[in-house]
């Protein structure tokens, strides 16, 4: 139920950063479908506004939509420093895993007859 709050007030606004920056064309508006994103724009939501307990998405959305009505250009910093903080993570959490596939190397064929015969020759 909060992912579709963020999905309703949050996700426009960084539609419109993106196409901002140019980051998508102008003619063809597609839709953010990145999960990942949603949950990390919801969380910090939740870190920043302060939103817990068991109503928690109907706090989230008042405040969200409080916070927008007050001051629009602020609320688009905000969701702007966070855009860019996930973009940051993102990249590094992907930089990250290609390096670890990278330092791998590929299999060994071999390792499965090195531990049923112990060899005092052992590389």
């Amino acid at each position: 139920m909060s992912r579709m709050v963020i999905h309703d007030i949050v996700i426009p606004i960084v539609e419109r950063i993106m196409q901002q920056h140019r980051l998508y064309g102008r003619l063809h508006r597609p839709i953010i479908h990145d999960p990942n994103l949603e949950e990390f724009l919801e969380e910090e939501m939740r870190r920043r506004f302060g939103v817990i307990g068991a109503n928690d998405c109907q706090h989230l959305k008042e405040q969200l939509e409080e916070a927008k009505k007050n001051d629009p250009y602020a609320f688009k910093y905000l969701v702007e420093r966070l855009l860019k903080k996930y973009v940051k993570l993102s990249t590094e959490i992907r930089r990250a895993e290609r390096s670890k596939r990278i330092l791998e190397g590929p299999p060994d064929r071999f390792s499965k007859l090195r531990k049923k015969y112990n060899s005092p020759y052992k590389m």
